[in-house]
């Protein structure tokens, strides 16, 4: 078990193979990575890298063929399905490409009803928690709107704050703006900036430079195999071209 408070997260010697293939085919292939507290990450790829195949054995919602993954120095490949199910109610966070809610709630009930699940002695405080978010992230106006009555920023939005909803150790995005266009992309990767920079340790998937540009680090893959990474130092809007250009040239030199 790591003892270094300064680590999140790690993943040591892992591996994932889908055996529905004869021959098995083998997506991650022997990954090392260590994601500091605080660090934003992000993992880029061509089609088929096994950048989701990656993020969803981090993020426990998948298993590992080998290796390890510890969250704050605890092996979760060592938990049982209860186990891992508590840990991602009440420690992971998760945001995907498309918000999954439940068509019969309003957004602030989707948003709240993780919460309540995880702490349902602590409901007058996960309310006034929910309410607050919506309210930092700009969705407190549409807090009864049905989830077919909000635009998809909105509802990425409301996707960031049913992930904070609890108190979170990371948050994970697998490919959080795919389906956005360029004014709700920039909603979105706002709220993702803001969050970060209040210390959440956060990991995305992308393939859209413009997005990966916030991070503070870029890891490349390649055929399941983490095959280099670029150190990007802390964000600022004044320096987003310049780091995207530099971040598309490196990116090329990849072969992305």
């Amino acid at each position: 078990m790591s003892q270094n408070s300064h680590v999140t997260l790690e993943c040591r010697n892992l591996t994932k193979s889908f055996y529905s293939t004869d021959p098995p085919t083998q997506v991650i292939n022997g990954i090392d990575l260590t994601v500091r507290k605080g660090e934003f990450v992000v993992v880029m790829g061509a089609s088929g890298s096994g950048k989701s195949t990656l993020l969803h054995n981090l993020s426990g919602m998948d298993r590992p063929t080998s290796g390890k993954v510890l969250l704050e120095g605890r092996d979760q490949t060592s938990l049982s399905d209860a186990e891992m199910s508590r840990v991602r109610l009440r420690r992971i966070g998760l945001i995907f490409q498309q918000a999954y809610f439940l068509s019969n709630l309003d957004v602030r009930d989707n948003i709240l009803l993780p919460a309540l699940k995880a702490a349902p002695k602590e409901k007058n405080a996960a309310i006034a928690r929910v309410d607050a978010l919506m309210e930092r992230f700009g969705i407190a106006h549409v807090r009864r709107h049905g989830i077919t009555q909000v635009s998809g920023g909105q509802l990425q939005r409301a996707s960031i704050c049913r992930a904070l909803a609890c108190e979170l150790s990371i948050l994970f995005a697998d490919e959080p703006t795919g389906a956005l266009n360029s004014s709700m992309t920039t909603e979105v990767m706002d709220a993702l900036t803001d969050v970060h920079s209040e210390g959440t340790t956060l990991v995305m998937v992308t393939h859209d430079p413009a997005c990966a540009v916030r991070a503070d680090r870029v890891i490349y893959l390649r055929d399941g195999l983490l095959v280099d990474s670029r150190e990007m130092g802390p964000w600022t809007g004044e320096q987003s071209a310049r780091r995207e250009d530099d971040l598309l040239a490196w990116l090329r030199e990849k072969g992305f």
